[in-house]
């Protein structure tokens, strides 16, 4: 049980260093296109060393680079001064550092670390901190999808993540919103159905069934639902 153990541990650490040094290759590209167009723009020479000087520490925390690099090129497209881009910057990476804590908090250092070698999930935790997503709803996501036995239970936790910034611009509650996807979660709906639900509370509200109802109604039928097409005919 021991060798296997060890085994499982030392694959896991080579799969970590190679998507690293697949990401180290994609930064470098990206951070050469990056300073190009920082050279082209009216910037200080102060100013492009501080937004280039944000990325340099994203990489040397092993922070994933691509979102920072989207938004400093959407910057300087949209023209936005030095220093609001470094602002925004410097957010981007506050949240992604304390998304890892929680995340290694949450789930343990080995699933923390096998998730978080996901740049695609640990972005949509950082983007739901960002968003102002409370840290304990936060918490709580990460421990409802840890519970699903299904294979795809992170690409389902980066749908569900999607979904609950959805339901609270729609206008639901905190606790309303996060009752729905505890109850998908429960579900074996794949996640990337789950942008159905947002149409079920309007199709419901143009019936005159109220938010309370509908929520009521998918978490009963949620986790007894085998597909989203079942349980759009069990909420009506």
């Amino acid at each position: 049980m021991a060798m296997r153990g060890s085994k499982t541990a030392i694959v896991l650490i080579l799969m970590v260093l190679w998507i690293l040094a697949g990401s180290l290759l994609s930064a470098d590209s990206s951070f050469a296109r990056v300073e190009q167009k920082l050279q082209s723009s009216q910037f200080s020479e102060t100013d492009k060393d501080q937004l280039m000087g944000v990325l340099e520490q994203a990489e040397q925390q092993l922070i994933p680079t691509e979102v920072l690099v989207l938004r400093l090129e959407e910057g300087l497209a949209k023209r936005i001064p030095p220093h609001s881009l470094y602002n925004a910057l410097m957010l981007e990476l506050q949240a992604y550092n304390e998304t890892r804590k929680l995340v290694l908090d949450r789930l343990g250092h080995q699933e923390g670390t096998r998730v978080l070698s996901d740049s695609t999930i640990w972005s949509r935790t950082a983007t739901l901190y960002r968003q102002g997503v409370p840290e304990v709803d936060l918490a709580a996501l990460l421990d409802m999808f840890n519970r699903q036995k299904s294979q795809e239970k992170w690409d389902n936790y980066r749908y569900g993540g999607g979904l609950l910034i959805a339901l609270r611009q729609w206008g639901l509650d905190n606790g309303p919103s996060l009752s729905v996807i505890e109850a998908l979660s429960r579900s074996p709906i794949p996640g990337e159905d789950y942008r159905v639900v947002v149409d079920l509370f309007t199709t419901g509200f143009a019936n005159r069934i109220a938010p309370d109802d509908m929520v009521r109604r998918i978490v009963q039928s949620a986790p007894r639902s085998r597909s989203i097409t079942m349980l759009e005919r069990l909420v009506r």
